[in-house]
């Protein structure tokens, strides 16, 4: 039903615009409270960046995606178990000139502690200073792992801080941290390391068996049918004597609104915000990547870790079959694996980037004594605006949830950290400030 603006809004429902993890978590959070809340989702389905589609039987997650089964707030929002979570293997194989070593964390794995030792990779003194880490992200709290004294140095600077070698950092962390921050150069502040290094020590890495995007349908489920209009784009804000009143869809319709939550991402908010005469702080960079999947008779890179590639001229950042991880993935006999790449190498077309995927990945499967002849592209996803760029120092510059002007919101990952916990952790609070405030 059309709601129309008038001089009174007191019936009208609050509009929540975007149906990401943000979005859903922060209409969960209203609709627990009895208030009454609607999605706009210009998508044909929510889940923003978290969705997963069905391409000749293989599922294909919109990039290369997991889920840390650590999140304190995200997974407080989730059944895990009707998830049917596939585990990685809490290891990488490094492949740098011609070899491969297998590293991983024995303390969740004790069959990986053989591996790990002889990894030549990784000098045994850098291995201990992994465990002291360890240790240490596992002792602090999440909001510890942000502190301003942590947020101040890149991570890089913060892993050389630890006595960390060059080719420690260059040969695993830029491949395997480029993976998770998307930034090979370590330029992101090493808050967001300690974050992520105690999440994966204190959890599991996962997908669920069908996809990533069942997360967002788990979450769209607890939510009342009619609450959910997908396909409609938000074109403006509509304000009335100094508060906001509504939004302009894009086919010029106009809905009523008691509040408004933008739960975009940080420069479509901005872009809408302005509509109302309202300037919101967006950060200053944002990083992208692509993702090449390639089915195939056999697995070219075989296992439940990921394959790290510390060639620092790398297209190819990380690589993994998913289907030796989650079977569902693809029909019975088929291996599919997900091939990224980030930073410059992101922006190569698509015949280049496929090129340069196959090669390296026949490089990769030789070092470990397999093949990838029989690859075959299953799919390109490009994620452009994958993450906000988080440098040192970037926290200070966050936005506030109250955007300035009654009756508008701001409900987004930037209130937090670029990863699913931080979009999770900024839709409840900006429903819990919401509500607070009315």
């Amino acid at each position: 039903m059309t709601i129309p603006v008038n001089d009174t809004n007191a019936d009208a429902p609050i509009l929540v615009v975007g149906g990401g993890i943000a979005g859903l978590v922060c209409a969960i959070e209203l609709h627990r409270a009895g208030r009454s809340a609607i999605v706009l989702e210009h998508a044909p389905e929510v889940g923003g960046r978290v969705r997963s589609s069905r391409v000749n039987g293989l599922t294909i997650d919109h990039g290369f995606q997991v889920l840390f089964t650590a999140y304190p707030t995200l997974n407080s929002y989730l059944d895990l178990e009707r998830l049917s979570l596939r585990l990685f293997q809490p290891a990488a194989h490094i492949v740098h000139d011609g070899r491969v070593s297998f590293i991983g964390d024995a303390f969740r794995d004790p069959s990986l502690l053989l591996d790990t030792v002889l990894a030549r990779a990784v000098s045994i003194g850098d291995k201990l200073r992994m465990l002291a880490l360890r240790r240490f992200a596992q002792q602090l709290s999440i909001d510890d792992c942000f502190a301003a004294r942590f947020d101040a140095v890149s991570t890089r600077e913060y892993l050389r801080s630890r006595g960390f070698g060059e080719a420690t950092i260059d040969g695993f962390f830029a491949p395997f941290y480029g993976g998770i921050l998307l930034d090979r150069s370590l330029s992101t502040s090493a808050s967001v390391l300690l974050f992520t290094f105690k999440m994966l020590s204190e959890g599991s890495t996962a997908v669920p068996a069908h996809g990533m995007g069942a997360i967002a349908k788990q979450l769209a489920a607890q939510l009342p049918a009619d609450t959910i209009r997908c396909g409609v784009g938000v074109r403006a804000i509509v304000t009335r004597d100094g508060r906001v009143t509504g939004v302009t869809l894009a086919d010029g319709t106009e809905l009523a609104a008691t509040q408004v939550v933008l739960a975009t991402d940080p420069h479509a908010a901005a872009t809408l915000a302005q509509s109302a005469g309202v300037s919101l702080a967006v950060p200053t960079g944002f990083h992208g990547c692509a993702t090449v999947y390639y089915h195939s008779l056999t697995a070219p890179l075989p296992g439940k870790a990921l394959w790290l590639n510390a060639d620092p001229r790398a297209v190819v950042s990380h690589a993994v079959t998913l289907t030796d991880v989650a079977p569902e993935y693809a029909p019975p006999g088929t291996s599919l694996l997900a091939a990224t790449a980030v930073g410059e190498a992101a922006q190569l077309d698509d015949e280049s980037l496929d090129a340069a995927a196959r090669r390296e990945l026949a490089q990769m499967a030789k070092a470990a004594g397999h093949t990838a002849s029989d690859m075959n592209r299953s799919a390109i996803w490009r994620v452009p605006y994958a993450q906000f760029a988080q440098p040192p120092g970037w926290r200070d510059h966050r936005p506030t949830i109250g955007c300035g002007i009654p009756g508008l919101w701001r409900a987004s990952e930037f209130l937090h950290s670029s990863s699913l916990e931080g979009a999770a952790r900024g839709g409840q609070s900006a429903a819990r400030a919401l509500l607070h405030a009315n």
